[in-house]
Order: structure tokens, then sequence, then C-alpha cells
């Protein structure tokens, strides 16, 4: 997992060329006529999603997994929590559509070490297949988002 802000830029030398390259897309497009939905970019290699959704409290989130895809989460405007922790084998699958959309949910769990991302505009967070994911839990209360999911495929690092 990688925790940044779409604005400072020095530690970008650091990442890949390709995760480089999505940062790159995501500081350059403009997304205000964007409706929410899927744009691919390069086929299948990088999927850019407008997601608007509306926070809920934590125990009402379903941590998620994805294995062919890396998530290049970025807040366009809003705030939000994204819980994290590394995938050890110790959830219970709650629903699993990895062969058809890339994406395992589990069941609700009170996970010990779980890191919560505040997510704040301008925040991004890379999620890797390890990485077990709880996108849109609320910070203060109900908030109203708007972000990215870039979708980097992962044998393209």
């Amino acid at each position: 997992m990688i925790f940044g802000n779409i604005h400072v830029k020095e530690t970008e030398a650091a990442f890949s060329p390709t995760l480089r390259k999505a940062l790159d897309i995501i500081r350059t497009t403009d997304t205000t006529e964007m409706k929410p939905g899927k744009y691919p970019l390069d086929g299948d290699n990088l999927i850019l999603q407008i997601n608007e959704m509306t926070t809920e409290p934590k125990q009402q989130r379903r941590a998620e997994i994805h294995r062919k895809y890396i998530d290049v989460q970025y807040m366009i405007h809003g705030k939000e929590l994204i819980g994290c922790y590394p995938d050890a084998g110790e959830d219970t699958i709650d629903e699993d559509k990895l062969d058809s959309a890339d994406i395992r949910f589990y069941t609700y769990r009170e996970v010990p070490g779980e890191v919560m991302l505040p997510m704040t505009d301008g925040c991004y967070a890379v999620f890797f297949p390890e990485d077990v994911h709880r996108p849109g839990c609320q910070m203060d209360g109900p908030c109203d988002v708007r972000k990215i999911v870039l979708k980097v495929k992962v044998d393209t690092l």
C-alpha cells in the first residue's frame, strides 16, 4: 500500500514507470464533465473509473481485494476513511467475483491493526493484490464523495 498526495511529487521517483504514469493520468485528467462509470484508457491495462458515493459507518462497509488489478484511489472531492490490512487468509469470503469482475468481498470483522487512511481532496492510495481495503468509511459522519479509481493491470508493472 502507498499513501500520498497528488501535489507532492518528490517520492514518485521511487515508483515504477507504470505507477508514475497512473499518477500523471490522475493529475492531468479533467473529470468535471465525466459521469460515474468506467473509461478504458489502454485496453484492459488501464481503466479509469469515476465513483460517487456517500460514506457509511465502517461496520457497514465490506473489505475487498483484487488479484488482476492494482487500485489507485484518488479523492477528487469529499472525505472518507479507507481501511487497509494485509491479506493473511483469515477473512471469511462474503462474495467472490474474482473470475468475472476481479473482486472478492469479505464478511465484516474487526481487524486488529487495520490502518484507517484519511482520504481528503488530493489524497491517493495504491492498493496491491495483497492489500485488503475497505473504502467508503465515514470520518465524522456521512459525506458525499467523488473519486477516481484507476485500475492498473498487475502484469504491466
